[in-house]
C-alpha cells in the first residue's frame, strides 16, 4: 500500500512539474535574459510577471508532492518516476508551443515512459525499510557532481563550442540531482541529521532552479528539459545505491526489471537531447 501510495504522490509532482516547465517556457521568452551578474531590475521582473509566478505556484505544488513521496519511497524510486512527464512537456510543447516530433522523438517518449512502467512494476517486493547512509561515498560524490555542474557551462561559455543552453540543462539537471538525494536523507530522517540535510537543500534549489532558468531562455523547452530530466534521475539513481544503501530487489526477476527501467529512462532521455548534442533531435517548428 505505502509504494502505491508512493507512485501516486510521485506522479502527481511529475505532472506539475513538468507542466510548470511548459508554463516557465511560454513567460521567460518574455523576461529578461539572466545573466552570471545579479541585478535586482531583472529579479524584479521575475517576481512581478503573473505567468511567471503561476508557474512556480504549480511547481512550488509539484515540489511539495514530491517531498512527501520522498518519506515512503527511496530517491532512486521517486526521481525516475518524474522522468515520465516528460511525455506531457512534449504533448504541450507540440500543441502549445508548435513544435512538431518525428518518429524518433516520439518511440523515446514511448521508451522512457515504457521504463517508468517497468520501474513500477518492479516495486512488487515493496519499499526498502532501512535509512542508512556512507558518509564518505555521499561526500565524494557530491563533490564530484558539483564540480561538473560548475564546469561544463564554464568550459562551454569560455570555449564558445556546444550549446551553452546544454551546458546550462546538465548544470542545473546535476545540482537538483544532488537536491534530491539530500531531500531524501532530509524527509526520511536519515541519522536525525537535518541541521546538515536542510541546508544542502536550501543551497542547491534555487542554484539549481535559476540554471534551469538560464537554460530555458537560450533553447527549446523540448531540447533543455530532456537533458536536465535525464540527470536529474541519473544523479539519485548512482548516489541512492551507493551512498543510500538503495539496494535493488531480491528477486532476479525484479531486479532485472528495476535495471532495464533504470537504462530505459536514461535512454530516452538522451535520445530526446540528441539535437543538443548534435545527433538531431528533431523538433521541427510548424510552417
Amino acid at each position: 500500500m505505502k509504494a502505491v501510495l508512493a507512485i501516486v504522490i510521485a506522479f502527481g509532482a511529475s505532472f506539475c512539474t513538468n507542466y510548470s516547465t511548459y508554463m516557465q517556457k511560454k513567460a521567460v521568452d518574455a523576461l529578461p535574459r539572466l545573466n552570471w551578474r545579479f541585478s535586482w531590475t531583472v529579479a524584479k521582473s521575475f517576481f512581478t510577471n503573473r505567468p511567471w509566478l503561476g508557474a512556480m505556484a504549480v511547481d512550488a505544488l509539484g515540489t511539495a508532492l514530491f517531498m512527501v513521496a520522498l518519506i515512503f519511497a527511496p530517491v532512486s524510486i521517486v526521481e525516475p518516476i518524474l522522468t515520465a512527464g516528460i511525455a506531457l512537456l512534449a504533448y504541450l510543447a507540440i500543441k502549445k508551443l508548435g513544435e512538431r516530433p518525428s518518429r524518433r522523438d516520439l518511440i523515446a517518449i514511448g521508451i522512457t515512459v515504457l521504463g517508468v512502467i517497468l520501474l513500477a512494476v518492479s516495486l512488487a517486493e515493496g519499499l526498502p525499510q532501512t535509512k542508512q547512509y556512507d558518509a564518505l561515498p555521499l561526500a565524494l560524490i557530491t563533490l564530484a557532481v558539483a564540480a561538473a555542474a560548475a564546469g561544463i557551462p564554464l568550459t562551454l561559455q569560455l570555449s564558445k563550442r556546444g550549446s551553452i543552453a546544454a551546458g546550462l540543462g546538465i548544470s542545473g539537471g546535476l545540482v537538483i540531482g544532488i537536491a534530491g538525494v539530500f531531500s531524501r536523507l532530509l524527509m526520511g530522517n536519515f541519522g536525525g541529521r537535518w541541521y546538515l540535510w536542510l541546508p544542502a537543500c536550501l543551497a542547491a534549489y534555487p542554484l539549481g532552479f535559476g540554471l534551469f532558468q538560464a537554460a530555458l531562455q537560450r533553447g527549446k523547452a523540448v531540447v533543455v528539459a530532456p537533458l536536465y530530466n535525464g540527470l536529474v534521475v541519473c544523479v539519485p539513481i548512482v548516489m541512492g545505491s551507493v551512498a543510500l544503501n538503495e539496494s535493488l530487489p531480491r528477486s532476479p526477476a525484479l531486479s532485472a526489471l528495476r535495471i532495464a527501467a533504470f537504462a530505459l529512462i536514461v535512454l530516452g532521455a538522451v535520445f530526446l537531447s540528441g539535437k543538443t548534442a548534435g545527433a538531431g533531435l528533431t523538433f521541427r517548428e510548424k510552417p
